[in-house]
């Protein structure tokens, strides 16, 4: 028994080592999670790129190359003002000169002019848009023995020349537009205002803008050339060549040609080398 005893409290003393020998096991902490994200990385990592590639200088932009002013075709000869002014006498005869006449004839005579007036509105239809469809020239380059080219050497289009007209049109409409505004300040004037008539003023009133663009294009482009020159690619004004006077047959353009023959006796209109 005692034998038994002493063997039993030898293996209790050893299994007391034994859990007293056991090491204690350590719980490993967790690293520290980084509280920067990845974009906040990007962000360092192009700063960094930036600082150690410096930016290169930009090269200076070039500057556009300004537009060459238009060149008239070769072989022909830009008319003077003489020839200019004939032409610009004559088509403003025949286009507005009627009408304004029967204008004021009405004004101081009270005669009726309703034929007259459909009669000159007629005539100057067919000078600004029967004779260049037909003809490629206006009664004025007929008589004054010129005509409008473009930049290929052609006859301007029928559409020129009506254009063309509308900067003399538009300081009538303008003065048109005048003419109703003061009337309508009046009390007495009998014209009432609305929607429409105030439409029918601003559009009068606009048409100043045609003329004044114009002139500005003739006074700041090196070439000269006005509003509806620049438009159609560049139109010149120019003598008309000797085919153009033979391919007209007509009694209408003979008499036209007998006119401009007489106008180059009585004046002549080439001592001006000026141009229009």
């Amino acid at each position: 028994m005692g034998l038994l005893e002493k063997a039993g409290k030898i293996s209790e003393e050893d299994k007391k080592e034994e859990v007293v020998t056991k090491p204690t096991p350590v719980k490993a902490e967790p690293a520290p999670v980084s509280t920067k994200s990845r974009r906040s990385k990007k962000k360092q990592a192009k700063a960094s790129a930036k600082k150690k590639e410096p930016r290169k200088p930009r090269a200076p932009r070039e500057k556009r190359p300004k537009a060459q002013p238009k060149v008239i075709p070769d072989g022909y000869e830009e008319v003077g003002s003489a020839r200019a002014s004939l032409r610009l006498f004559v088509d403003f005869a025949v286009n507005f000169g009627f009408i304004i006449a029967i204008f004021v004839a009405f004004a101081i005579l009270e005669t009726p002019t309703t034929l007259a007036l459909i009669v000159s509105i007629l005539l100057s239809i067919f000078n600004m848009v029967v004779m260049p469809i037909r003809f490629s020239r206006s009664m004025g380059n007929v008589i004054s023995r010129t005509q409008f080219i473009n930049s290929r050497g052609n006859n301007a289009t029928f559409i020129y020349h009506s254009l063309k007209n509308t900067t003399i049109a538009s300081y009538f409409i303008f003065l048109l537009g005048v003419f109703f505004g003061i009337s309508m300040l009046g009390d007495s004037s009998g014209i009432e205002g609305g929607d429409f008539m105030n439409a029918f003023i601003a559009i009068c009133l606009s048409t100043i803008l045609i003329p004044l663009m114009d002139y500005i294009f003739r006074r700041t482009r090196a070439d000269s050339l006005g509003l509806w020159e620049v438009a159609f690619g560049g139109i010149w004004l120019v003598k008309a060549t000797s085919n153009s006077d033979s391919d007209s047959k007509s009694r209408f353009m003979q008499r036209l040609e007998s006119m401009a023959e007489y106008a180059e006796s009585r004046v002549d209109l080439d001592d001006d080398s000026e141009k229009s």
